[in-house]
C-alpha cells in the first residue's frame, strides 16, 4: 500500500502512515508546528456554510479591570470580546450541563 504522507528527510521522527486513519490518530495526538514548512500547501477551494442561530441582547455588568483583561486577551487571540466570552460561557456550559446544550 503506498506511503499516504511523506515528509522532508531532515524530520526523520516524523511517521509514514499505511492508511489516513493512522494519519489522522497521530495528527490528532501530536504537534505539527515543527512540520508546518515541509507541508504541501493546499489549494483546492470549499464552501462553509455556517448555521445561523437566533441570539439576545444580555446586559451584563463586569468590573472594569476584569472587562479589560478579556478584552486584551481577545484582542491577542485575534477575535472580538463578545466571541471569547461566548466561547467560555459555552464550554463552561458544556462541563456543569451537557444534556442543555442544543447539537
Amino acid at each position: 500500500m503506498p506511503t499516504l504522507v511523506k515528509m522532508n528527510e531532515e524530520l526523520n521522527d516524523f511517521p509514514e502512515f499505511e492508511t489516513e486513519e493512522e494519519f489522522i490518530a497521530w495528527f490528532d495526538t501530536h504537534d505539527m508546528s515543527p512540520y508546518m514548512d515541509t507541508l504541501e500547501e493546499v489549494t483546492e477551494k470549499f464552501t462553509v456554510i455556517r448555521t445561523r442561530f437566533t441570539t439576545r441582547p444580555v446586559d451584563l455588568r463586569l468590573r472594569t479591570d476584569h472587562f479589560e483583561a478579556i478584552e486584551t486577551l481577545a484582542e491577542r487571540r485575534g477575535m472580538a470580546y463578545q466571541t471569547l466570552i461566548q466561547r467560555w460561557l459555552l464550554e463552561k456550559l458544556n462541563q456543569e450541563a451537557p444534556d442543555l446544550v442544543p447539537r
